[in-house]
């Protein structure tokens, strides 16, 4: 029967240590790049608000990966594999927001960025309508509105108050971030954008 010397059981804990130091060293650096993803991701994903909250997930999970692999490499005791485990989930995360967006912007995403301004006397109605709803709204002096819509036509209907109908009034589209249509007069006016 063999049985093991000090010496040998104690030859054993530097091999160890030194594999768990090294997994700990790889879970950091994984966690490191899962942040740095994370946080270009969440720079990227301000205009799509729908997807910021799993870039913010992503980034959580590679902190706390990070603080995991702190703590293996500094503790004997501590287990590495939970660190490299979180720090591979936020890193997978990371590379399915990426080809999600990879596919959104290679297929054009349909999306286009309208811009509805208008101006006029101290107050006037504005018309204007997104893909989901229509807008009957008084605005004061000046106004704008952003929204992004999956069409290809946009409209504006600037109106003056009843009271001084004779007030001159404007409206501008902006499309994709170019002026595509302005327009001013009395009473009323249109601005309509057909991309086609």
């Amino acid at each position: 029967m063999m049985t093991q010397t000090p010496d040998s059981a104690a030859g054993n804990r530097p091999a160890l240590a030194s594999g768990s130091s090294r997994r700990a060293i790889v879970s950091l650096w994984i966690g490191a790049v899962a942040l740095l993803i994370s946080v270009a991701l969440i720079v990227l994903l301000v205009p799509v608000p729908a997807l910021l909250p799993v870039a913010a997930a992503a980034a959580l999970l590679a902190i706390v990966a990070l603080l995991l692999a702190g703590r293996a490499r500094r503790s004997a005791v501590a287990r590495t594999g939970t660190a490299a485990a979180v720090a591979a989930v936020a890193l997978i995360v990371d590379l399915i927001l990426v080809v999600v967006m990879a596919v959104g912007v290679l297929a054009g995403n349909g999306l286009n960025h309208v811009e509805v301004r208008a101006t006029g006397g101290p107050t006037f109605t504005v018309s204007f309508a997104d893909d989901t709803q229509a807008y009957d709204e008084e605005w004061a002096s000046s106004g704008w509105k952003q929204y992004t819509t999956t069409g290809d036509s946009a409209e504006i209907v600037v109106t003056a108050p009843d009271d001084d109908t004779d007030a001159t009034v404007s409206c501008q589209i902006l499309w994709n971030d170019e002026l595509v249509v302005e327009q001013s007069g009395t009473g009323s006016v249109t601005c309509r954008y057909d991309a086609d």
